[in-house]
């Protein structure tokens, strides 16, 4: 037996363990008090608006937003988890407050059915962000990240299988057709030709014929993305076909995955976002520099971008918009070959400058502030969804919950 008064009181089934208000047992300087005050400042009326009227009540989209803005700042991206901890986390339970904790299933549903809705909710926090006196778009850096496709290599297939398994399959079809013809001839006989018989094909039948056309389909998708430079070798993921290969993380293993884009403000926050499935950055400069405009409603002063979104084109067209950028026409590092292109000899040029040179130095930390947040800091590496438009939506709430988080970090700073 313990000595009597040893120990400080400990009691498990005493009638007052919890205080009669959850945000009295969390610390005041909890990011879920910013992230719930943040929210309440939103105007969420696009995803108020995909709700009727009439039927059974839903649950509030801005509770459900909530609670994924706050998982993401904490790295938690499962509506599972999500639905979990709203039961045994204190934090995610001030954000349900009194009303039922949402199924998982209602939490995923949500991810998936505002997914065009989250770039809204993106420019909702620049706006707050510009009402702080922040979002600085003097200087605007533009970069890339590969993030992992929720599929895997043995969900693939290369191209020259492809050819071989619907040759194959194909060739079941033809039997299996051949077969039903000599039933349908034998019942016929037997039963007269006005006899429907059971209708509809046989389930096996059914299954290659799906097979099929899911393999077509892929097969269709990688000729039309490759064209003349494709190879048997090439493959496709039949669970996301959307995704390609990349060198995806530090080690550079080469697996299935998006190129995600963002544009960094000064300050650190994005202010504007994109997504391809292809694995080179030379499409989305122009892109980009035009994503800033729509998101935050300004052109940026100056925008810069390293040597993987030199073009030719994408810099004449910068020009003629009276567009100031600086894109590396070399690696960095290294000493670049003189360019042949007008445009690009005018940024060699350019770039040799004094002032441009300093202020292009500033490209590599501002560029990549916000994704060493988002991979380390929120521990988004992975993608959970499918298909590139809405991983574009899930790319966008992570983004907005970054900018919140920023946001946080900063308003403490100027406390």
């Amino acid at each position: 037996m313990a000595e009597a008064g040893r120990w400080k009181p400990y009691e498990q089934r005493q009638g007052q363990l919890l205080p009669a208000f959850v945000d009295d047992a969390l610390d005041r300087s909890d990011p879920v008090f910013f992230i719930d005050e943040a929210v309440e400042q939103l105007r969420l009326e696009p995803l108020e608006a995909r709700y009727a009227r009439m039927g059974e009540h839903a649950y509030a989209p801005r509770l459900l937003l909530k609670l994924w803005l706050y998982a993401a700042t904490q790295g938690v991206y499962s509506g599972r988890e999500i639905a979990r901890r709203c039961r045994r986390d204190l934090a995610f339970r001030y954000l349900v407050g009194a009303s039922a904790v949402p199924d998982f299933r209602t939490v995923n549903r949500f991810r998936v059915r505002h997914r065009e809705d989250f770039a809204w909710v993106l420019r909702e926090t620049l706006r707050l962000g510009r009402a702080a006196g922040l979002v600085q778009l003097g200087i605007v850096t533009i970069d890339g990240t590969k993030l992992r496709a929720n599929t895997s290599r043995s969900k693939a297939m290369s191209h020259g299988r492809m050819q071989q398994e619907e040759a194959r399959l194909e060739a079941e079809i033809a039997e299996l057709l051949r077969r039903l013809d000599e039933v349908q001839t034998a019942e016929d006989a037997a039963h007269g030709e006005d006899d429907e018989g059971s209708g509809g094909l046989p389930r096996e039948l059914q299954d290659r014929e799906q097979r099929r056309a899911r393999l077509r389909a892929a097969k269709t998708q990688r000729e039309a993305e490759k064209g003349p430079a494709l190879e048997d070798r090439h493959q496709k993921s039949f669970a996301d076909p959307e995704a390609n290969m990349m060198k995806v993380g530090s080690d550079g293993a080469l697996t299935y995955g998006y190129n995600a884009q963002a544009a960094a403000s000064v300050d650190g926050f994005i202010v504007a976002t994109g997504l391809t499935s292809s694995a080179v950055d030379n499409a989305q400069l122009v892109p980009m520099v035009e994503a800033v405009r729509v998101t935050t409603g300004a052109r940026p002063g100056v925008v810069l971008a390293d040597t993987g979104y030199l073009t030719e084109a994408a810099l004449a067209t910068l020009r003629r918009r009276r567009q100031r950028c600086l894109v590396a026409v070399g690696r960095e590092g290294k000493r670049a070959r003189w360019p042949r292109g007008r445009a690009t000899q005018r940024m060699h040029r350019l770039l040799r400058l004094p002032w441009a040179t300093r202020l292009y130095a500033r490209r590599k930390t501002q560029g990549e502030r916000p994704f060493a947040e988002l991979k380390q800091a929120m521990r988004y590496r992975r993608v959970q969804l499918r298909g590139r438009l809405k991983v574009l939506g899930e790319w966008n709430l992570v983004s907005a919950a970054a900018n919140l988080r920023r946001l946080y970090a900063l308003t403490l700073a100027m406390a």
